[in-house]
């Protein structure tokens, strides 16, 4: 048989440490890249995922806040036609007034469909603008009674308005939780994966500036 030699180089104890720090510098670089992409992502999600929760929060105070308003105003103005009634000279006319405004009220009270509401407050605006009598006491209620009429219809125009869009806000923060879901533990993967290499290689800088290690060392790392 035919012997045939093999040379077989071995690299020095700074070129193999120079080799491992190569590979640390190179996965630092490419996970770095990564991560910083989906930090981005991470941050923007959890960030509208928060915002989704306190406007769900938010949308179902003002509900309560509205439904609360709209009945005390309608109460109220009940209250300001009991005081109504209860002038000894108020017409018999104005009187049929007041009892039919007070029906109307006790109708749109519960909770009815906004352009019925609507149609109703604009029957007792006009019945309130009927009202005969002239007495400056009369006339003030008159006008309280109007006023709140007018502000619980804003009330209800409002309530309205955002009726619904807490579901929808609802609808939103389960979506965004879902993508978080999905790119969280990458982004958690890669965070620990840079962590590690950068622990590595300011070991092994330190090592290629003086410090004693063995070759077995470098090779394992």
């Amino acid at each position: 048989m035919t012997s045939i030699n093999v040379n077989i180089s071995t690299l020095e104890r700074k070129d193999l440490i120079a080799c491992v720090i190569a590979k640390h510098k190179r996965f630092i670089d490419e996970y770095t890249g990564e991560f910083n992409e989906l930090d981005g992502k991470v941050t923007s999600l959890g960030e509208q995922a928060e915002s989704a929760k306190n406007n769900v929060e938010s949308v179902l105070e003002r509900l309560d806040v509205l439904k609360e308003k709209r009945h005390q105003l309608y109460h109220q103005a009940e209250n300001l036609l009991g005081d109504l009634s209860a002038f000894d000279d108020i017409p018999a006319n104005d009187n049929k007034l007041i009892h039919s405004i007070y029906d109307a009220i006790v109708r749109i009270k519960p909770s009815i469909t906004l352009e019925n509401e609507k149609q109703v407050v604009d029957e007792i605006k006009d019945k309130l603008s009927r009202i005969s009598h002239d007495k400056e006491d009369v006339q003030k209620l008159v006008s309280s009674i109007r006023s709140r009429v007018v502000d619980a219809l804003v009330s209800s125009v409002e309530l309205d308005s955002i009726t619904g869009s807490d579901k929808d806000f609802n609808d939103l923060f389960f979506k965004l939780n879902d993508e978080l879901k999905q790119v969280v533990p990458r982004h958690g993967w890669l965070k620990n994966r840079i962590e590690n290499h950068k622990a590595g290689l300011i070991y092994w800088e330190d090592a290629a500036s003086g410090k004693v290690v063995t070759v077995d060392e470098a090779v394992e790392s």
